[in-house]
Order: structure tokens, then sequence, then C-alpha cells
């Protein structure tokens, strides 16, 4: 799935930063998010909403330069669980609700389930099918199915 940034569909660099910003405030005010955030962003809130803009950016063109996210999301936050996950996708599906018109949201809705799935299958693999394989290395096929856009559609 490619985002769309195109003004006629409601969804350009601008209104994503619009949405991060949105996803910012709704992550520090989460009760299960909050604290493990403070830890991992501090004060550096700017910069994550920067670095998640580009992040989501780069995802939906596809560039390949998404710059590791996944990975770098598992080694800050080693305490991650799929609550978490499932808590970050909807906050975020929120978020676009409340920025965006309704067909741009659901794009990124689609978006956002496709990474958060990856991120899922990373840290809760299939009774039996990847069970023995290590959590570093889901993760890193979990990077590049998002580095070569497989899963978003």
């Amino acid at each position: 799935m490619r985002l769309v940034f195109d003004q006629a569909f409601g969804l350009d660099e601008d209104s994503l930063h619009d949405v991060v910003a949105a996803l910012s405030e709704r992550l520090r005010a989460h009760p299960r998010l909050r604290r493990p955030l403070d830890r991992v962003v501090g004060n550096r809130w700017c910069e994550f909403e920067h670095g998640l803009t580009h992040f989501i950016a780069a995802l939906g063109a596809r560039t390949g330069d998404h710059g590791g996210g996944l990975a770098a999301v598992f080694e800050a936050f080693p305490e991650l669980a799929p609550e978490h996950v499932v808590d970050a996708r909807d906050l975020f599906v929120e978020s676009a609700l409340a920025v965006l018109p309704l067909h741009a949201a659901a794009s990124l809705s689609d978006f956002a389930d496709g990474v958060c799935d990856l991120a899922l299958r990373a840290l809760c693999p299939l009774p039996g099918a990847t069970g023995a394989i290590p959590l570093s290395r889901r993760i890193n096929e979990a990077e590049e199915a998002l580095r070569i856009g497989a899963g978003l559609g």
C-alpha cells in the first residue's frame, strides 16, 4: 500500500506531521504507554515526532529509508509487549481520524495495521512455526519485510 501524499486526498507531509503530533499527545497521556515512553523518549519528543514522521513517510513511499524503526523500538523498549503495540496502533488510528478526512485516515489505518501485524508476529510467533527463531532474528525479518513493503498492502 502506498500512502498518497496529495492535497486532494488530504494527506501530505504537513498533515502527517499533524497526525504524529496528535499521537504524541495521546501517547504521553496513555496509562500503559506513558511510563515506558518517558524512559525511552525522555524530553526528546520533538525528535521522536520528527523521526516517526520520517519513518511513516519513508515506509509509505517505500524508499527503504525508514531507519530501522522496529529494531530501534525493540532495542529501546525491551519490555515491549503485544498490548503496547496494539495500544500504540489504536492511538495512531484515533489521531489520524481526529486530524484527517476519513479516506486519508483509512489509508493510514490500513498502513498502521500492516506495521502492527509485523511487530506482533515478531513478538508472538505462531506456535511451532517460528518459536525457535530468536527474537532478534524475527525483528530483523520484520524490518526486512518493512523495507520491501511486504505486509503493507
